[in-house]
Order: structure tokens, then sequence, then C-alpha cells
């Protein structure tokens, strides 16, 4: 799949709380897409970019910050029905790696962030992945 251009609606459950990121300046971060931390801990939409640490949750709304980066995104931590490029059964309970910020993969290339953990298989287009920096740890 493609990044998002429009928020979007994503399933969860289990949210064990929520938590505001500065944004990196000049940033759009959607409703519903994974949000990760860069090398200069600033939030931005997941992305398979060079620099990208992990995944810290989900937007809650969209926000497009300033120039000057003074907004903050909120993020939800929980469990998330994501769309995957390609996930088998084995996957569960191994690490999803976000290719952008709808999509995971479970064998990530080297400039993919860790989305979280898988923790269910629906089929091989989606899986329920547990998402949050507690569990971003390969």
């Amino acid at each position: 799949m493609a990044a998002l251009t429009a928020a979007k609606v994503v399933k969860s459950r289990g949210i064990t709380r929520n938590v505001k990121y500065l944004m990196a300046a000049s940033t759009t971060c959607y409703q519903g897409g994974l949000i990760c931390i860069n090398s200069a801990g600033l939030a931005t939409p997941a992305a398979d970019v060079s620099g990208h640490k992990q995944c810290v949750g989900v937007a809650v709304a969209s926000v497009t910050s300033a120039a000057s980066g003074s907004y903050y995104v909120e993020v939800l931590e929980g469990e998330f029905l994501l769309a995957a490029s390609a996930v088998a059964q084995a996957g569960v309970g191994a690490m999803a790696y976000a290719e952008d910020d709808q999509t995971v993969d479970d064998a990530g290339s080297s400039n993919e962030p860790v989305a979280g953990k898988i923790i269910e298989y629906v089929s091989s287009t989606s899986c329920w992945v547990r998402v949050g920096p507690n569990t971003a740890i390969a």
C-alpha cells in the first residue's frame, strides 16, 4: 500500500494509553497512521526511511505541524488491525515492520522501523499488531 493521504479509521483493542509527541517540522501525521520517532527524536509518519527508530503508536487525529516544529501529535498505544504486504501465521509473535504509515510486514528491510509485535494473524494482508514503545523491542 501507499502512505496515507487522508485520515483513516483503524480498528483497535486493548488501548493502554495516550501519549503526545513533538512532531518534526512541516510534517503531516494522519489519523489512523503509524507514528514513529526519527533520528532527531521527533514524531513523523512511519516510513521505510533511514534514521527512523521505532513506531510509538497510531495517531488519534490528523495534525500538520508548522515550519517551527512546535506541534504535537497524540498517539494511542495498544493493538491495531493493520494492513500487511505479506504476513503468515508463522509470523505471530514476531516483530512487524512498518513499510509506510499504514502497512506492515513480518520481514523488514534495513530501513523499516519496528512497528510492534504481531499478535494475531487474520490473513496474508492483515494482522493485529501490538504497537507502542515497549512492544517495539526485538
